[in-house]
């Protein structure tokens, strides 16, 4: 009896504090607070395979997602050693589809990390 009444303290307790988080995100929703809402991906290229002498590789962008739903800047942050992995990767990065960040209910441009794998069996 003791067991069943300490779980439904601990059940209560965590109860409470998720609707406590719920209630805080509508506040700031109806209060046009800054909300972001992230960048969202709807194709993401698969890079074209070639050889170059190694089998595996990450290559690592730094993307910019503008506002007006396109790819602005690519910029290599770490190759994978292999320049044709490398250029696989930045060309299939122009070629990511997404939806804008949105802040304060209007798209923004933002910067994020992308990467990409290299694996030749």
């Amino acid at each position: 009896m003791m067991k069943k009444q300490i779980f439904m303290f601990f059940a209560a307790g965590f109860l409470s504090f998720a609707a406590a988080v719920s209630t805080n995100a509508q506040t700031d929703t109806q209060t046009n607070q800054s909300v972001v809402k992230p960048v969202k991906i709807k194709k993401k290229p698969k890079v074209q395979l070639v050889t170059c002498g190694q089998s595996v590789g990450l290559v690592q962008l730094r993307v910019t997602f503008d506002k007006s739903a396109k790819i602005t800047e690519i910029e290599l942050v770490k190759s994978s050693g292999c320049e044709g992995f490398d250029q696989n990767a930045i060309r299939a990065a122009r070629g990511i589809r997404f939806e804008p960040a949105i802040k304060d209910g209007e798209a923004i441009t933002v910067t994020k990390p992308v990467e990409y794998r290299f694996n030749i069996y």
